[in-house]
């Protein structure tokens, strides 16, 4: 058969002259369009409709309107999404192992032969319209996610889920565990997890979103961006993740929460799942516990010499209570595990009743909150002291039963060790007087209460001197002295730090012994600020007074300072302000600029980096550019950018390395990233790629050529501009 060309086809058909096919063709060679009949309907030469007659004419095939049929699902499902828009195809009928095919372009006759491939069917073909063809697989098909973009994301270290004993599921739900088994969703979810451990990130939060579905990590108490994906990635890694944490799969509008192990690398870490239906789908919050933290001493959280002597020696006491208090998240069941580390010993007996069991301590019995078992804080503790035990630790007092219980206790021969939510020490006795224990047995049986929050260390990779202006230093408490100023460093962020300047967090404390003078005060039911003021008096430090010691050591910074434990009259917004200039309204309305693609540009050459912010800013990218590797990487942790263009050869850190370092980091991975270089040469070409680079273009730089690259690229990633 003679393969006849579309352009000799429509100057047969009278809609173009020779002279218009050789200007058509000249056009397409320059500017690379692919399709000569898009071309053509673009100068106005001829209508889309026109072009479609007269090949179904010249070919003697139908012309056909896909939005005037009704096409069954299962002849829809023969090709994919992704292959129908590449292709420009659509399937819409299916007669026996005949498949009818509408294509924009009938003549491509390499589609054709791989439509046949992949489905195992004779094809016959139709043509129909681009636009036609674009509306059929917007309606028929449902949003697809391209996992081919996880491709190469692979763990950092192997991911096992360790087997436990599974429940019956009631439900069929064989096609779910179909889609969560995919080996791209087992991949993404692995390393997922093994990227959230290699960072140390305490929680991973997947939240569905509008349009998409963000991956954050808690890395050090805050909150760190990750990467985003396309919402249809959501329900098979939500189930994959339910999977592995032998929760219900089929149901999604109601909370679950759910536990696995793994093992990861050489290490064992505990995993506790919760999931949240909310608007947009099923948000996933994943706990990560590792078991090694449990045997923690209390000489590594962060207590000075002589609070860390008060504090073991209350723990030598044969009975009374000590109180951990703060809000959620500041680290008091881990004071309380190392607290029992200490006491841990063959002649006595401890037992706990937690809500969770977070770590599991060797010769300690442990006891798990069940209610619908009936096993509460109060019921347990109840039954607990049947047990013989010398020292007892309650998770937490939240309620009037097991605050009474756990005084009884205390007054009866126990060490008791437990939590409360309160916001510093001295609202602990006020706290448990709202609960109901009466004053009098909260001053003979409290020995102390200890307050507590975690700031952010800083990095010892990238720490320098931070220069404070004489107005904080005032609000600060803190001398003028330059000795003292070179004390005080901040993080500048590196590599090591992952450019935030910290790694790792240690523990602030207020420590409230309880003495005759505040057992008078708790009896004659003194408030919470009168029991504060008799502790400054007698210099006991609060929580800024003990941040301010660790800023002096160079530990943490001022930001963190600011952040955890300001002065207690200091508002936020006054820092670096005079008393007497005017505060900024509060309540301003912010005006939120619209969202441009940034595109980070990098390059050692000057003239290069001009002509890269000039054609990039007029087609309406926001643009950061780097001389070198090292400044790139940091920009990019920085910046986040949505596409990455880098020339090979750069002091520092070359390009090729830059690309290495990107597609290592699951958070940077999935940054598309373009290469430059001098170099034409098929062999520098497919080093590029095999590093991980998205494209490569040879300079010098065309800018048609760059920006349609560009386009291409990030159109792949869904983020086409």
């Amino acid at each position: 058969m003679v393969r006849r060309k579309i352009g000799q086809i429509l100057v047969e058909a009278g809609l173009i002259t020779e002279e218009q096919l050789v200007e058509a063709l000249a056009e397409q060679k320059e500017t690379k369009k692919k399709h000569l009949g898009k071309l053509i309907v673009e100068k106005g030469w001829a209508k889309q409709e026109d072009i479609c007659q007269a090949l179904s004419k010249q070919l003697n095939i139908p012309y056909i309107k896909l939005s005037e049929l009704e096409i069954p699902k299962d002849v829809v499902e023969t090709i994919t999404r992704k292959q129908a828009n590449r292709k420009l195809i659509f399937p819409y009928r299916k007669t026996g192992r005949r498949l009818r095919l509408a294509m924009a372009n009938p003549l491509d006759y390499s589609t054709i032969d791989e439509v046949k491939f992949r489905t195992g069917l004779d094809v016959s073909v139709a043509v129909a319209t681009e636009e036609d063809i674009r509306e059929a697989i917007e309606n028929n098909y449902p949003d697809e996610f391209d996992f081919d973009l996880f491709a190469t994301v692979v763990p950092s270290e192997e991911v096992e889920v360790l087997a436990e004993e599974r429940e019956e599921n009631e439900y069929d739900v064989d096609e779910l565990i179909r889609q969560s088994e995919i080996a791209p969703i087992v991949r993404l979810t692995n390393a997922i997890l093994a990227d959230a451990i290699k960072l140390e990130a305490s929680d991973i939060h997947i939240e569905p979103q509008e349009r998409e579905v963000a991956v954050r990590y808690r890395i050090d108490g805050m909150m760190k961006n990750i990467f985003k994906v396309g919402l249809p990635a959501l329900a098979p890694l939500v189930s994959r993740i339910k999977i592995i944490g032998d929760m219900d799969i089929a149901v999604k509008r109601r909370p679950q929460d759910g536990r696995t192990k793994l093992k990861v690398g050489k290490k064992q870490y505990d995993m506790r799942i919760s999931t949240l239906p909310t608007i947009f789908g099923e948000k996933v919050v994943i706990r990560i516990l590792d078991q090694s933290k449990a045997f923690i001493s209390l000489d590594e959280l962060g207590f000075s010499p002589e609070d860390l002597t008060t504090f073991t020696s209350t723990l030598s006491r044969p009975q009374g209570i000590v109180l951990v208090t703060g809000p959620t998240g500041v680290g008091k069941s881990t004071t309380l595990y190392a607290a029992l580390n200490r006491l841990k010993s063959e002649v006595i007996n401890i037992v706990t009743v937690e809500d969770p069991v977070e770590y599991q301590l060797p010769g300690i019995n442990q006891v798990q909150v069940n209610e619908r078992a009936g096993i509460t804080f109060a019921s347990g503790l109840r039954s607990i002291l049947r047990q013989d035990p010398n020292v007892v630790m309650v998770g937490e007092i939240r309620d009037a039963e097991t605050s009474k219980i756990a005084f009884q206790a205390a007054n009866t021969g126990h060490l008791v060790l437990s939590t409360l939510h309160t916001n510093d020490a001295s609202s602990a006795v006020t706290r448990l007087v709202d609960l109901g224990v009466d004053p009098y047995v909260i001053a003979s049986s409290l020995l102390i209460v200890l307050a507590q929050r975690l700031v952010r260390k800083n990095c010892p990779h990238c720490q320098m001197v931070d220069e404070l202006d004489e107005a904080l230093l005032a609000r600060l408490g803190l001398s003028k002295n330059k000795d003292d100023q070179k004390k005080i460093k901040k993080g500048q962020g590196c590599e090591a730090c992952q450019f935030t300047g910290y790694i790792g967090r240690l523990g602030i404390y207020e420590m409230i012994m309880v003495d005759d003078d505040v057992r008078k005060l708790i009896v004659n039911g003194a408030s919470d600020t009168e029991i504060a003021e008799n502790a400054k008096k007698r210099k006991v430090g609060d929580l800024f007074a003990d941040c301010r010691k660790k800023l002096l050591q160079g530990i943490t910074s001022v930001e963190e300072l600011m952040r955890v434990a300001p002065p207690p009259e200091l508002d936020k917004r006054h820092i670096g302000v005079e008393p007497s200039a005017e505060l900024p309204p509060v309540d301003k309305p912010v005006e939120v600029p619209t969202k441009q693609l940034r595109v980070l540009a990098v390059d050692d050459d000057p003239f290069i980096r001009k002509m890269l912010d000039k054609v990039l800013t007029e087609a309406q990218y926001d643009v950061v550019l780097a001389t070198d590797g090292e400044e790139a990487l940091e920009k990019v942790y920085r910046e986040r950018p949505d596409l990455i263009i880098s020339d090979v050869v750069m002091p520092k850190l070359d390009g090729l390395s830059l690309v290495k370092k990107l597609k290592g980091q699951l958070q940077t991975s999935i940054i598309p990233v373009i290469l430059l270089t001098s170099k034409d040469e098929v062999e520098s070409e497919v080093e590029g790629l095999e590093a991980g680079a998205d494209d490569y273009i040879p300079k010098p730089i065309v800018a048609n050529l760059l920006l349609a690259r560009i386009n291409r690229v990030l159109s792949i990633y869904g983020r086409a501009q």
